[in-house]
């Protein structure tokens, strides 16, 4: 679940781009740590790095989303400071090939908060998409 408040250290983080949502991990206005290319070129699998930004460049006007985790998901979650190391840990680094559907910005921030790479949203449409075809 997401809810629209301020973020705090550690928080994953997200905006709607249209489209679909861009995550990050959010240390303060200033450090918000993503899955992109840098400022000027487009993502691809060549130039997608973790980079750090402000919060205010990352949400390109729009609003900011804090995950809100369920018992389960507290259970699993790194804390905070584990959370924000990590990251930091990966600045100017790839993860390897940058894709939309195995390696992107949600899969990153899922890694940083619960050490694995997941996308809930690429699960969903790909079930969305082949979730009639049984």
């Amino acid at each position: 679940m997401w809810e629209n408040k301020k973020p705090v250290y550690g928080d994953q983080i997200r905006v709607n781009r249209g489209m679909y949502y861009h995550h990050g991990i959010y240390e303060d206005d200033m450090h918000v740590y993503q899955y992109a290319a840098p400022e000027g070129s487009e993502i691809s699998q060549e130039n997608a790095l973790i980079i750090s930004t402000t919060l205010k460049d990352f949400l390109k006007g729009g609003e900011v989303e804090v995950r809100v985790y369920n018992e389960e998901e507290l259970k699993q979650k790194r804390n905070s400071d584990e959370i924000v190391n990590f990251a930091k840990s990966k600045l100017g680094t790839g993860l390897g090939e940058y894709s939309v559907v195995s390696n992107n910005c949600e899969h990153f921030s899922n890694l940083c908060a619960f050490g694995v790479s997941k996308s809930n949203q690429v699960e969903d449409f790909l079930s969305m998409l082949f979730g009639g075809l049984k």
